[in-house]
């Protein structure tokens, strides 16, 4: 029998397809500062959060924008002007994963590290949050992915252990943070994420509609 009680989502690239517009946010941002960012430099930020790309853009550019909250602005104004003209960009299969995992019994939680305010408005947008029973970020928590921080945060809000969760992640240093917890990942294998080093992922699976019950008790039965 699975000792699997919740299921804990990382957001961007799982359930909403944001990774290609968060480049050309960053892009932008970068641009307006005489600075031509790199994907392959970018791609290396994927899972964490805005300061862990500062980091990124000193080490290989030179630059430093570490503590710079006019970008975060002028960023956070990019994305805004495009969710008002493109949306948020749904994963297909995301609100049938959900409904047959809620209606499993498992308790679903986001564990991201994307803004709340951000986390909200896009589970708002695709519909998903009457299955939701935590929306956490990593703005609540010390140390961001690869860190494991925000899943025992998240865990621990939610009333269960770390070995009672299952994740899925579709970023290297998503999976890291979730096996660094004690928790069993699943990889999703998103192109538009990059070419991801998911060696920490249990199972990898290439669409929603394989993350089933049937799959979670595959992984996790005693």
């Amino acid at each position: 029998m699975s000792h699997i009680k919740a299921v804990l989502f990382d957001m961007d690239g799982v359930l909403i397809n944001t990774e290609p517009v968060h480049y050309r946010m960053w892009k932008e941002a970068f641009h307006n500062r005489g600075l031509e960012i790199d994907y392959e430099v970018y791609k290396g930020c994927i899972g964490t959060t805005d300061a862990f790309l500062m980091d990124l853009i000193w080490d290989n550019y030179g630059r430093d924008f570490r503590g710079d909250k006019e970008i975060l602005k002028d960023a956070a104004a990019i994305e805004k002007r495009m969710q008002r003209e493109e949306g948020f960009p749904e994963m297909p299969g995301v609100k049938e994963m959900m409904h047959q995992l809620h209606e499993a019994g498992f308790l679903l939680a986001i564990a991201s590290s994307s803004p709340v305010s951000r986390i909200e408005a896009a589970m708002d947008h695709i519909g998903v949050r009457e299955y939701l029973s935590l929306l956490n970020s990593a703005e609540n928590v010390a140390r961001s992915k690869p860190a494991p921080d925000i899943y025992l945060d998240t865990a621990k809000k939610v009333g269960v252990t770390p070995k009672e969760c299952i994740v899925l992640e579709d970023s290297e240093n998503g999976s890291i943070a979730a096996d660094a917890a004690g928790m069993i990942c699943v990889g999703l294998d998103n192109p538009d994420s990059g070419d991801q080093n998911l060696e920490k992922a249990r199972a990898i699976i290439h669409e929603l509609r394989e993350f089933t019950p049937e799959l979670i008790r595959s992984l996790t039965e005693v």
